[in-house]
């Protein structure tokens, strides 16, 4: 097991890296684009208002916040969509059959093996962005919010990949999940607080969010990473995320289940 799961960890990181120029300028261009977009819109509201601070967030505050939720949503989203269902219609599904691994351990590492790698680019991104334009190296406190950001995106990465398992293998019966998986994708980014920062949403709105996945995939790492939550709110938090995990988990080991018989594929 542990053999085979250090392969699949390698084989995976070869194939992010064959294409390093298209990744990096795929990575980086969509990455400041995004933060570039954001902190101008973010600019002309706050000149516009005639103020310095917004709901407890500052230019400088929401331009840190979009660094990091375009690289966290990559976290988040693993492998993208179709990391099953593309597999389960072209039939070469069947490979998982006969692997020495379950089907589930095998697509868990493929899946935060991305992850892990967009983490890593995340910490040194926060780390250039501090000495460019903070012109300072972070103290000890900042970057131990920001690997406890990174650890949390993680954790909520495997919630994300939870529900999306739970999607995708509706494949099996399903002759297109595509839609699900974009609908789903979406609300993850806007309820989770990737496109506009949670704190600016209405207060019945947050708390009918509370009861949902969603703001604890992007507005809660993001918050733990820029040092805005305290122990006792984090152990709370991450709580309602384990939940949610072991739900799904065990929704889409049903799904596999029942559904596994429904499969019909050629070829590995």
């Amino acid at each position: 097991m542990r053999t085979w799961g250090r392969f699949v960890l390698a084989m995976e990181l070869r194939k992010i890296l064959a294409y390093r120029s298209d990744f990096w300028i795929t990575f980086l261009g969509q990455t400041f684009i995004q933060l570039f977009l954001g902190r101008a819109l973010w600019q002309s509201v706050f000149e516009a208002q005639n103020v310095t601070e917004m709901n407890g967030m500052s230019l400088d505050t929401i331009t840190l916040y979009y660094l990091i939720a375009p690289i966290g949503t990559r976290i988040l989203a693993g492998e993208n969509i179709g990391f099953i269902s593309r597999e389960i219609y072209e039939g070469t599904f069947s490979r998982y059959l006969i692997y020495p691994l379950s089907f589930f351990n095998y697509k868990t590492i493929t899946y935060l093996t991305y992850s892990l790698f967009y983490a890593s680019q995340l910490f040194i991104l926060f780390i250039l962005y501090s000495l460019i334009y903070l012109g300072h190296f972070p103290d000890l406190a900042t970057i131990g919010c920001a690997l406890a950001g990174i650890i949390t995106f993680l954790l909520a990465s495997v919630a994300c990949m939870s529900i999306s398992m739970s999607i995708e293998l509706l494949a099996l019966w399903a002759d297109n999940i595509w839609s699900l998986m974009v609908s789903f994708r979406f609300f993850m980014s806007f309820l989770g607080g990737a496109f506009i920062p949670l704190v600016f949403f209405p207060e019945w709105a947050k708390k009918i969010l509370e009861y949902t996945p969603f703001p604890y995939f992007v507005n809660f790492p993001i918050q733990t990473f820029m040092g805005n939550i305290s122990i006792h709110d984090w152990i709370r938090q991450a709580s309602v995320l384990l939940l949610w995990i072991l739900v799904c988990a065990m929704i889409s080991k049903l799904i596999w289940k029942k559904g596994q018989y429904e499969y019909t594929g050629v070829g590995i």
